[in-house]
């Protein structure tokens, strides 16, 4: 395994073992020394600027690769079938789905990427749906989709207008749940401040249910085995995410049904300006 970069193997929830086998060899490229071997020794390691380091290492790996050339390109050519396959199957779902009363996570992911299309920036904090939108996402671009490797603690909505300022000020899609959406509303204050194509999409389930499911993995804890999960359910009072927004200076709407989804996610996108979108779904 080759790490590059930060703090690639971070540890979350315990397993039993270690993450990186005994009979992988690890080595790391970092311009931090710090990171190098602080979880896992690494077999070598090296400080280095990232950039000029694989200007250099990428040329010796295509040399060394050539002889392979021909294996490497069917077993790409049998991934990209496999990923079809797989799309095909997750639409299929989703249409058997579509007319359930409340919309289900997987619609709801479906019509976002549908409406979103393969050039639209997306920043994803969406836990409920995260999973599924990778799954139906089909772009040719590496630089389509942000997210964050853990900790759901509110990174999306502010490093939604980052990316639009980082990309000259181009629209970008906004994927958050409810639950994070609580840790930095005041990020649609500033979008509306810079004026940015920023649709924030809340996708909201009223609940957090990232730490319900954290509890559910770890047996030990109470709640899970009671099904009882103390003030994690954001429904006494429900929270008004329209009002929210308009306090900020965003316009917004609630969208209760899944045929609306696209058409909503479209206006929000061509309408250049920020907007908000507070998408109601069923718990996972």
């Amino acid at each position: 395994m080759f790490a590059l970069g930060g703090n690639s193997a971070i540890t979350y929830l315990y397993s039993e073992g270690p993450a990186v086998p005994p009979s992988c060899q690890l080595l790391q490229l970092s311009a931090d020394v710090r990171e190098l071997g602080r979880t896992y020794p690494a077999a070598h390691a090296c400080v280095g600027d990232i950039r000029a380091s694989l200007r250099v290492l990428l040329p010796a790996l295509e040399r060394k690769l050539a002889p392979h050339r021909a294996a490497i390109l069917a077993l790409r050519q049998a991934a990209a079938r496999g990923r079809a396959a797989q799309r095909v199957t997750r639409h299929q779902a989703a249409a058997a789905e579509r007319d359930a009363p409340v919309t289900t996570p997987l619609v709801a992911a479906a019509e976002i990427v549908r409406a979103v299309g393969p050039r639209i920036a997306i920043v994803d904090e969406a836990p409920v749906t995260m999973r599924l939108v990778r799954g139906f996402l089909d772009s040719p671009s590496a630089r389509q989709y942000f997210f964050m490797r853990s900790a759901i603690l509110g990174w999306g909505m502010p490093a939604a207008v980052g990316v639009s300022l980082g990309l000259g000020r181009e629209p970008v899609v906004s994927l958050v749940g409810d639950g994070s959406s609580l840790y930095s509303p005041q990020a649609l204050w500033t979008a509306a401040r810079e004026r940015l194509p920023v649709t924030f999409i809340v996708i909201n389930n009223r609940e957090y249910n990232i730490l319900k499911n954290y509890m559910r993995s770890q047996a030990h804890y109470r709640s899970a085995r009671n099904d009882r999960f103390i003030g994690m359910d954001l429904t006494d009072p429900a929270i008004d995410f329209v009002a929210l927004a308009a306090a900020m200076g965003v316009p917004a709407r609630r969208i209760e049904r899944a045929g609306e989804i696209a058409g909503a996610v479209e206006a929000g996108i061509a309408s250049g300006l920020p907007n908000l979108l507070e998408v109601r779904v069923s718990p996972a």
